[in-house]
Formats: C-alpha cells, sequence, structure tokens
C-alpha cells in the first residue's frame, strides 16, 4: 500500500477522524485528506508526529524496513506520552461524567436530600462540564455510531426520567433500579466505544 493508503487505514483502524488528526498535528483538515489520497506528503516532522498518533512507526507508514533518522525518534517519546496522559484523562473524564451527573440528579431530584439542593446541582453541573469537554475530544476522533448514540440516549433517560416510570412506590428502589440502567449503558459504552476512542496503553 502508499503511504496515503497506510495512513487512512491506520486511522479508520484506531476510528480517528481526520479533524481530530489535524487537529493534534495542528493542521488543516484538507492537508490530512490530500495525505490520504496521495496529492500530497507529509513533512518529516509531521510523519513522526503522525506515526506517534497512529501508535505505530514511520517504517510502517512508509513501507520502510527502518526509521529514517535519529530525530524521529526523539520525537515519539513525549509525545506518546502525552497522547497517553490525554487519552488517560479522556476516558475516566467521560465516566465520571456520567457518574456525577447521575448523583447530582438523584440527589437533587429525588427529594431524599432536600435541604442540599445547591450541593447536588453544583455536583450535576461539573459531571455536565465534563461530559460537554470529553463530548467535543470525542467528536474529532470519532464517528458516531447507531448503537453509541441509542445507548447514549438510554443513559440520559435512565438518569433523568426512569426513576419517575418505574411503577415501585419506594423512591429510594426507584432511584437503584435507574442507577442499575444508568451502570449497565455506561458499561456498555466504555467497553465497546469509549475505550477505543481513547485508547491507554
Amino acid at each position: 500500500m502508499t503511504l496515503g493508503e497506510n495512513i487512512k487505514a491506520r486511522r479508520t483502524q484506531l476510528k480517528l477522524s481526520q479533524e481530530y488528526v489535524a487537529d493534534q498535528l495542528g493542521i488543516s483538515r484538507q492537508a490530512v485528506a490530500k495525505w490520504e489520497s496521495g496529492k500530497s506528503c507529509p513533512n518529516a516532522a509531521n510523519l513522526a508526529q503522525l506515526a506517534v498518533l497512529l501508535e505505530t512507526q514511520v517504517s510502517v507508514l512508509t513501507a520502510q524496513p527502518e526509521v529514517p533518522d535519529q530525530q524521529t525518534e526523539a520525537l515519539s517519546g513525549p509525545l506518546t506520552e502525552r497522547e497517553r496522559r490525554h487519552s488517560a484523562r479522556m476516558l475516566v473524564g467521560r465516566a465520571a461524567g456520567a457518574l456525577l451527573i447521575n448523583a447530582g440528579w438523584d440527589g437533587y431530584s429525588s427529594g431524599l436530600y432536600s435541604d442540599l439542593p445547591w450541593y447536588w446541582l453544583a455536583i450535576l453541573a461539573v459531571g455536565l462540564l465534563l461530559m460537554f469537554r470529553t463530548s467535543l475530544d470525542m467528536q474529532k476522533r470519532h464517528r458516531l455510531q447507531r448503537l453509541q448514540i441509542l445507548l447514549g440516549a438510554l443513559l440520559i433517560f435512565s438518569i433523568f426520567f426512569l426513576p419517575r416510570l418505574i411503577p415501585v412506590s419506594s423512591a429510594g428502589l426507584r432511584y437503584l433500579l435507574a442507577d442499575v440502567a444508568t451502570a449497565v449503558c455506561l458499561i456498555v459504552l466504555d467497553l465497546k466505544y469509549w475505550r477505543y476512542i481513547w485508547k491507554v496503553k
């Protein structure tokens, strides 16, 4: 395969969007599209950063037996660690955001802790901020799939609406059952999508 085909194949395998790759390299999306179509080639610095971002080696992308120079090797170390830390933050932030939204809304809406409404609203707000921040990063890396959209909608539904629809007289039991449904959606999303979008080695 050509360099452009190798780049596209690896990007697709990691479920990264062209926009995300461009953003991480500080270039335009059109430049990435030209690389993948073979209309242009990345320079040495971009190629080294691209190899790190795509979790591979320059020699694999270029189909050459060895890495071209020592400068490429020197560039790959800190970038790999930076990307790993970023991925870890996004993965933890996504799950924490969902949990904080669930906890904040449960505490505020259940009426069980009516003496601390602002406390629960603050937790809810932090969860929403985390979810918004990680959603922006996810949008750059990954195109949403139908099942992911459905599971995300079920997650939101189970947090905000399901407790009021469960036909059980005990408020505590209603919220517990809704929390179980939320946890199932969260676990499936994490195992099927999030841990691949933000791959942490």
